[in-house]
């Protein structure tokens, strides 16, 4: 029973509160409650449902629409692109390249705009440029008016009163990923609503039997001698002394050093590269075009303006700039724009490892050949249990006459079972700029479910050809981290680069055994 009695004094508030009221909800509880501010309610509420002295009832989740730094940036112009380009194909621009060369949104905004138009079929293209094939309400429209307008009053703009189209559009573009780069940020809100236990009711009362405890002596409880009849709070005193712990190689370490050893026994080269890489080798030899939405797929960190990287070749940036503008001689019709050769030089943090299997490709490798690389790559990530901003990517490519997509999915199982260790694990059809077919791998976690291994496929021609390869090349970049994750039985990636001592003190695991899966003893 002494363990009932020991109460903290913002327990025992709490724990009144609930008992004159009954249940209540975490808000009503800071406003009403004695408890000085929410982090004390906050305190009290976590200690009291760990001893069972108060349950939580019942819980309500609401969402909130707020405007993301893109959004705020439409608000100051007035518009968001597919407005405005509607409104200057009604004017009589129907060149697209013409509506580009405005500067009311750059060319990333106005070519993700023109796909969403063409997608809801309200813009068509035609022999004479741009149409519209529709003058009445839509979805972009009334985004304006039902979440822009509200938001730019100061009012609050719920998700569940949203049109279902509104609100899948806003779903759309408020990534959980890149929020620097959001147009809108959904808040999720919950409430959650507290009940006091019978076992909490027998803890108050034998509390207020005992009289107020005591957590700490004071120097004004020393000097009026209040301290000699006070009840103190009852401390453990059974922690069990300091271990000695010896040096040892970082776990994550050890496991790169196993897949690195492992694909070298299979023959593979090893690629190597800058960490600091061009938007040449990173973007535009992967024919991922200047201003298309799809580069958003690979959000970079830029260098300091002014900085660039050294320039490529002079023959590879003409044949890749002539791929991009009209397909130059690989029988596409390229993204029919004007490629900006000063931005290939721009230098930014790498953000993929297949920046590495451009740059092998076009330095003439073997044929047949087999290459890998363990890239670290940067990309803009909010932080969670799979994301990290700066995280290792297993890269590879085979290249050979006969190459196709039956080899890749074979080599992709063997890196499923024997780098991850997973059990289950799918192939899902995917899309990536640079490879057509593509697909994605999936693995199954035993906590988190499936999760997302990284991708593949086959490079499409406008990689190949501009690099000067003509035979068929298979392609893949995973998240070796998340594969880590399995091999190493975690079920939080930060735990990898965790700077906790006593995490990695618990990773327990064998060298023999790393890759393969299932970690072991140490």
């Amino acid at each position: 029973m002494e363990e009932l009695r020991d109460l903290h004094p913002l327990e025992r508030e709490l724990l009144r509160f609930l008992r004159e009221v009954g249940e209540s909800s975490d808000t009503e509880i800071v406003s009403r409650s004695g408890l000085p501010d929410e982090g004390s309610f906050r305190r009290a509420a976590e200690w009291l449902l760990s001893r069972g002295l108060v349950r939580e009832s019942r819980r309500e989740e609401s969402a909130t629409v707020e405007l993301g730094p893109v959004g705020r940036s439409y608000l100051e112009k007035g518009t968001i692109p597919e407005l405005a380009l509607m409104e200057e194909v009604r004017e009589g621009r129907t060149d697209f390249r013409e509506i580009q060369g405005l500067d009311m949104f750059d060319n990333a905004r106005w070519g993700s705009a023109l796909g969403s138009l063409l997608r809801a079929g309200l813009v068509r293209k035609t022999d004479r440029g741009l149409e519209l094939s529709s003058e009445g309400e839509n979805v972009f429209r009334l985004c304006w008016k039902v979440v822009y307008e509200p938001l730019s009053r100061g009012e609050e703009v719920s998700l569940s009163g949203l049109p279902e189209g509104v609100a899948d559009l806003v779903r759309s573009r408020s990534p959980k990923r890149t929020k620097s780069k959001a147009e809108f940020v959904i808040r999720t809100h919950v409430t959650r609503y507290l009940q006091i236990t019978e076992k909490g009711g027998k803890a108050l009362e034998r509390s207020e039997e005992g009289g107020e405890t005591v957590g700490a002596i004071t120097p004004e409880m020393l000097r009026a001698g209040t301290w000699k009849g006070a009840s103190f709070r009852a401390y453990k005193m059974d922690i069990p002394p300091s271990r000695i712990h010896s040096g040892r190689l970082h776990p994550y370490m050890r496991y790169l050093d196993a897949v690195r050893r492992k694909f070298v026994a299979m023959g593979f080269s090893e690629m190597r590269g800058p960490l600091v890489e061009s938007e040449f080798w990173n973007n535009d030899a992967l024919f991922m075009p200047q201003f298309h939405p799809a580069r958003q797929i690979h959000d970079a960190y830029y260098v300091e303006e002014g900085l660039s990287s050294p320039r490529p070749e002079p023959e590879i940036v003409s044949r890749v700039a002539e791929t991009h503008e009209n397909g130059g001689d690989t029988g596409s019709r390229g993204w029919s724009y004007r490629f900006d050769r000063n931005r290939t030089l721009r230098a930014v943090m790498r953000s993929q490892g297949t920046a590495l299997s451009a740059r092998c490709l076009a330095s003439g490798p073997e044929v047949p050949g087999k290459y890998f690389a363990l890239a670290r790559c940067f990309r803009y990530d909010q932080v969670d249990a799979t994301h990290l901003p700066d995280f290792f990517q297993i890269e590879g490519i085979v290249l050979g006459e006969g190459i196709n997509l039956r080899h890749l999915l074979g080599l992709l199982k063997m890196f499923a079972e024997e780098i991850a260790g997973a059990e289950e694990y799918r192939f899902q059809p995917g899309y990536f700029p640079f490879t057509e077919p593509s697909v994605e791998l999936h693995v199954k976690h035993p906590a988190l479910g499936w999760i997302e291994g990284g991708g593949a496929g086959l490079f499409r021609p406008e990689v190949c050809l501009p690099l000067g390869v003509e035979v068929p090349v298979i392609a893949w970049g995973l998240g070796l981290d998340r594969l880590a994750m399995l091999a190493m039985g975690l079920s939080d990636i930060r735990d990898l680069v965790t700077p906790d001592l006593s995490v990695l003190r618990r990773m327990k695991i064998r060298a023999d055994k790393l890759v393969g899966g299932g970690g072991g003893d140490a």
